[in-house]
Formats: structure tokens, C-alpha cells, sequence
């Protein structure tokens, strides 16, 4: 199916499902959305919508609803439901992983986990095995405590990769107001609050003397203290515009893709079946892709996306040449995918559950 393919390709057009044309892209620190530099009429030409790291992740979550089986390794953490390596950062590098046992033996001790741990390109035989997507999604055992090891650290590239972005963007404002129901005015600290986060009138006789030794306390100590009742969330906001969100002048696109060639980099372990593996991995991505598509992209308030059209999904074979359509729906490629997951030979490990050790216990 996917012999002379380097490249799986797709395209989507979004719009807003409420047929606006604003978003609002993630916010990172200081309340920034991620945007180029504006051009002189104020306008920007692009804005990051859904970074590759979160679009990884809702793709890991699609796969991990329809086919569990391709994330052996479970940790169950005080007695709380089970994590899978798919819903952990590092996958089977993470650090939940490394704080876990298995039959009473750290799992880095295991015979699974020094199989894993010691795999390096191109052989990844233990890797497949034990955590298959982290060949899809990209790893690096970048958790490790203690002496490091001589020697290259593993690192594996992602194969997938995805991104969703706004084109001719304005940034866009947004009213932040309160009108508070009882009609509370007032901006003298007449209030006293305490630690335990219960209010008081300010009383002189009363709370003097515990707010002057707050005050003089070595450190001095925060509660109890003097507060408006702005300062508690009762009375009025000023109503005041805020920097939130983009209008959307140009498109809102979907441009993912999963390299092959990255995946025929590995020696499965396999012999003449290596190529079933790229096979299996390449079907993952490609579902989890449309699966993520076909949903509907609920990313956060105010920006819920939908295909407008359908997706374009292209193949580009090796060497050269025209890119070439890939017609397969949601349902096609989940029957794909199931069939090539079972006739794998040696097949993909079953559930391996661990338990986490008492340092990750007591921090949960």
C-alpha cells in the first residue's frame, strides 16, 4: 500500500464553527499569542492556531481511543486509572515510567525497560515492541536521574508532524467587565481578609493589633490584611478592552504530514517484514489524522474548528515525481490499520501493567 510512498501529505481548510472570523490562538506567558510581527497597517501576516506538539497530542489521544493496544506499557499510580506510555510526554522515556515497577523492580532494571532504554538507531526492535509510537511521535530519554550513561543519548525524530495556522490576522480585543448584582461601590480597604480566606469588616479596636504583627512579622506574614472589595471580586469592573484573540482575513489551515523515509531509517526487527512496519505506523498516523479531522477541532473557547471542504491527502512517491491522491475515509483506514496490527509477525507486546513507586504515589 505504501511501498513506493515517502510522503503522506494532508491538507484541510477550517473555519470557525460559528462562522465568525475570530479565533483565539493559545496564550503563552504574559498573555501573548503566538504571531509574526505586525506590517505597518497593523494587520499580521500569520498566527500559530495549534502548535505541532499540540496537534501531536490530540492525534496520540485519537489513537489511543481506537487502538490501545499500540501503547503496551501502562503505569497505574495509587491506585488512580491507568496511564499509557501514548498519554505521557516522553512516552517510554517519561519520568512516570521511570518512577514505576514492575513485579517489585524498578523498570528501568527490567528486562523491558534495559531493552528499551539501550535501543539506539537504526535498531529499535525493543521499541516497537514495547512502545511503537514513540517512532511515530519522536522520544528522547532526556529523564534519566543520577551519573549519566557514556555514550549518545537515544533520540528519535517525530515521523508526523502538524500544524494549524491563520492567515492575515488582525489581533482583536475583548471587554473585561463585572456589574456586581448588589450594587457594591467603594474603594477603601474595608475589609480584612485572612488566611483561611473568610472577610471581616475592618474593626480598629478589633484588628489592629493583629495586622500591625502581621505587618512586623520576620518574614512579614500576608494574612490577615486590608482589602477593597474590588480585591475580592465584589463590586463593579471598570469595563476596559484587552488584547485577545485574532481576526481571520485570509484562511485557517491544517497542513500535517507523516514521513515515511524517517520511518524506513529503523531496523524493526523484522527481517523481510520491516516494511510492514513502516506500514503500520504510517496507517496510524494517517488515522489519527483524519480521526482528529472527522471530530470536529474543539481546541479551546472561542476556537472550535471545522472542515469547510474536504481534507486533500496526497502521497509523494520516492524519487520523483506528481503528487498523487489517497482516497481513504475514517472508516477504511480503521479497518486497514486493524487488519495490519494482527498480522504482524512477532506481534506488538500485550498490556505490560506497572505500578508507581512510592516517591510518585506520595505526589499525587
Amino acid at each position: 500500500m505504501f511501498d513506493d510512498i515517502n510522503i503522506i501529505r494532508v491538507t484541510a481548510s477550517l473555519e470557525p464553527a460559528s462562522g465568525s472570523n475570530l479565533v483565539l490562538p493559545p496564550t503563552y506567558e504574559g498573555g501573548a499569542h503566538n504571531l509574526t510581527a505586525p506590517r505597518p497597517d497593523g494587520s499580521s501576516e500569520w498566527a500559530s492556531v495549534d502548535s505541532p506538539a499540540s496537534f501531536a497530542n490530540r492525534v496520540e489521544a485519537a489513537l489511543w481511543g481506537a487502538f490501545p493496544g499500540l501503547a503496551p506499557l501502562r503505569v497505574k499510580v495509587a491506585q488512580r486509572d491507568e496511564l499509557s506510555t501514548i498519554q505521557m510526554p516522553h512516552r517510554c522515556y517519561d519520568a512516570i515510567l521511570r518512577e514505576s515497577t514492575l513485579d517489585g523492580v524498578p523498570f528501568p532494571q527490567t528486562p523491558i525497560g534495559q531493552a528499551v532504554r539501550a535501543s539506539r538507531s537504526p535498531h529499535v526492535e525493543a521499541l516497537f515492541k514495547y512502545d511503537p509510537l514513540v517512532l511515530l511521535f519522536g522520544g528522547w530519554n532526556s529523564t534519566a536521574l543520577g551519573e549519566r550513561q557514556p555514550g549518545p543519548e537515544a533520540k528519535f525524530a517525530a515521523a508526523l508532524s502538524g500544524e494549524i495556522t491563520a492567515t492575515d490576522v488582525v489581533p482583536a480585543g475583548r471587554a473585561a467587565s463585572r456589574i456586581d448584582p448588589l450594587g457594591i461601590e467603594g474603594t477603601a480597604t474595608n475589609l480584612v481578609e485572612f488566611a483561611d480566606g473568610t472577610l471581616e469588616p475592618y474593626d480598629p479596636a478589633k484588628h489592629d493589633a493583629a495586622l500591625e504583627a502581621a505587618e512586623n512579622a520576620k518574614p512579614k506574614a500576608e494574612y490577615p490584611r486590608r482589602i477593597k472589595p474590588s480585591e475580592a471580586n465584589l463590586g463593579n469592573v471598570t469595563p476596559s478592552i484587552k488584547p485577545k484573540g485574532v481576526r481571520v482575513r485570509g484562511g485557517i489551515t491544517l497542513n500535517a504530514m507523516v514521513d515515511l523515509r524517517r520511518l524506513r531509517r529503523y531496523d524493526y526487527g523484522l527481517g523481510d517484514g520491516n516494511e510492514e512496519a513502516v506500514r503500520l505506523l504510517a496507517l496510524a498516523g494517517l488515522y489519527g489524522i483524519t480521526a482528529v479531522l472527522h471530530d470536529g477541532l474543539d481546541l479551546r473557547r472561542d476556537c472550535s474548528l471545522v472542515p469547510n471542504q474536504a481534507p486533500e491527502v496526497v502521497t509523494l512517491p520516492r524519487g520523483w515525481g506528481e503528487p498523487k491522491p489517497l482516497n481513504r475515509n475514517l472508516k477504511d483506514l480503521s479497518r486497514q490499520l486493524a487488519e495490519q496490527f494482527r498480522r504482524l509477525t512477532p506481534p506488538i507486546a500485550q498490556p505490560v501493567m506497572l505500578t508507581g513507586n512510592a516517591a510518585l504515589a506520595s505526589l499525587v
